[in-house]
C-alpha cells in the first residue's frame, strides 16, 4: 500500500468542518453574530432601516386588538370566563405590541403623543375593571366595565389624533369558528 491519500469527499468535509469551527470560535468570542455569519453585514444603520420596513403598521396590530376585543364581548355575554380571560389578555398584549411598533405618534397639530402613558392610564383603570369583572365572573360588572373600557380606548384614540376611531359594543362576533358556549365540550 502507498501513502495515505484522502478522497476528494473527505478533503471537502475536512475543509467544511474547519471553516464551520472557525466561524463558531469567532461567534463565541463575540466577533461575529448569527446575522454577520449569514449575511456578511456588520449591523449598520442600513440594516436597521431595512428592518423598520418589515415591521407591520399599527393598524395591523390594532386590527388584532379589535378581533380579540370583539370576541371578548361575546365570551363575556355567554359567561365563558376562561375564554373571556384569554381574549382580554390577547387584546392587551396586542395593544402593547402596537405601542412597541410606534411608541410616539403625532397629533393633528404635529405634537408628539407618547402612547405608553396613555395606555398605562387606561390599563390601570378601565381595563383593570374588565379584568376584575372576568375574575369575579360577574355579567353585570363585565358589561359595564367593557363599555367603560371602550370609552377609555376612545380617549386614547382622541388624544393621538384619531377621533374618528370610535369603538362601540359589537353586534356580531369577529369570527364564527370559536364556540362561545362555556359548556361546549367537543367539536360538532
Amino acid at each position: 500500500m502507498g501513502p495515505l491519500r484522502a478522497s476528494p469527499v473527505v478533503a471537502v468535509l475536512l475543509f467544511a468542518g474547519a471553516f464551520t469551527g472557525g466561524l463558531a470560535v469567532e461567534y463565541w468570542r463575540g466577533r461575529a453574530t448569527p446575522h454577520t455569519l449569514a449575511t456578511g453585514s456588520t449591523g449598520t444603520s442600513a440594516d436597521v432601516d431595512r428592518l423598520k420596513t418589515l415591521v407591520p403598521s399599527q393598524s395591523h396590530s390594532m386590527a388584532d386588538v379589535g378581533y380579540h376585543w370583539t370576541n371578548l364581548w361575546f365570551a363575556g355575554q355567554q359567561k365563558n370566563w376562561p375564554l373571556a380571560d384569554f381574549y382580554f389578555d390577547e387584546a392587551r398584549q396586542h395593544i402593547q405590541w402596537t405601542i412597541r411598533i410606534r411608541p410616539v405618534r403625532k397629533d393633528d397639530a404635529g405634537r408628539d403623543v407618547n402612547l405608553q402613558p396613555l395606555f398605562e392610564a387606561v390599563d390601570a383603570s378601565t381595563f383593570a375593571a374588565v379584568k376584575i369583572a372576568i375574575e369575579r365572573k360577574s355579567s353585570a360588572d363585565f358589561a359595564s366595565a367593557y363599555k367603560g373600557a371602550l370609552e377609555g380606548c376612545y380617549s386614547c384614540h382622541k388624544a393621538s389624533g384619531k377621533p374618528f376611531l370610535h369603538p362601540i359594543v359589537p353586534s356580531a362576533p369577529a369570527q364564527t369558528l370559536i364556540d362561545f358556549n362555556p359548556d361546549a365540550t367537543a367539536a360538532p
